[in-house]
Formats: C-alpha cells, structure tokens, sequence
C-alpha cells in the first residue's frame, strides 16, 4: 500500500530510523521546506544540535526525499483553499489532505490535531499505524 507523508511522519520515521516507510512513497515538495525550518528550530530556536548535526540531519532529509515521490499542488490552489476552509486547518494541512483525497492515498501525519479534523474527511493515520517492512536502509549519496 502507498501512502502520502506530511513532514512530520517524515521527521519522525527519521527519528526513529524508520527510512524504510519512506521508500516509495509520496510527499508534497512543501514537505522540503517543512523539514529545513524544523531543523532551523532545533538548531536556531532550541539550540538541541550542533552545527555539524544539523548539516548530518539535512543531508539525511535530502537523501530520504529522494527516495520519495515528490508531489506538486499546482493549479490546485483553489480546491486547496476551499478544503482549507471547509475543514477549518490551514492551507499547508489542506494541501497534504487534498492530494491524500484525490491520489487515494491513506495520509500519515504526527499531528493530532490535524488528525481529529481530518479524519472523517480522508483515511489518515501516524506514523506507529504502519507496519515496519523488513529491508535494509537504501540512502544514497546526493
């Protein structure tokens, strides 16, 4: 099964050395910027990394990206806003729903509250919701 990962179930599969779930899969390029301003957090605003981390880190989310299908929301702006506002979340959530809807694809994501609005919308899920598949990691060098 496929799946389309917001960057939060991106970040966490990370984490959590769980790149394998990744594979494959999609994600919106949004989820690019999403994950460089969540490494800006940690290195700029919380001070929880070292330099030399957060440039290890962002290599990692270049490589696993690449192993990615990277989605687009173009000419779909307005379908998006009207999610957006349907479901009261925000344009950036309303994309990653949009895209999981109309790919048919069940939307990972790490953030509960998006869960709880979304859900009666479109099937979505975290990240512990999936079943581990049993192969070695296959970043490559970018």
């Amino acid at each position: 099964m496929k799946y389309l990962f917001d960057s939060s179930a991106i970040f966490q599969a990370i984490k959590e050395n769980k790149i394998d779930l990744l594979i494959g899969n999609y994600t919106l390029e949004l989820a690019r910027y999403e994950l460089g301003n969540i490494l800006w957090k940690i290195f700029t605003l919380q001070a929880q990394a070292t330099e030399q981390e957060i440039k290890a880190l962002a290599q990692i989310i270049k490589q696993t990206l690449n192993l990615m299908k990277i989605t687009q929301i173009t000419c779909n702006e307005e379908k998006i806003l009207e999610t957006a506002t349907q479901l009261q979340i925000t344009f950036y959530d309303a994309a990653y729903t949009y895209c999981a809807k109309t790919q048919e694809l069940p939307f990972i994501t790490e953030d509960s509250r998006l869960l709880k609005k979304i859900t009666h919308h479109i099937k979505a899920s975290k990240l512990n919701d999936i079943k581990t598949p049993k192969s070695k990691n296959n970043l490559t060098n970018c």
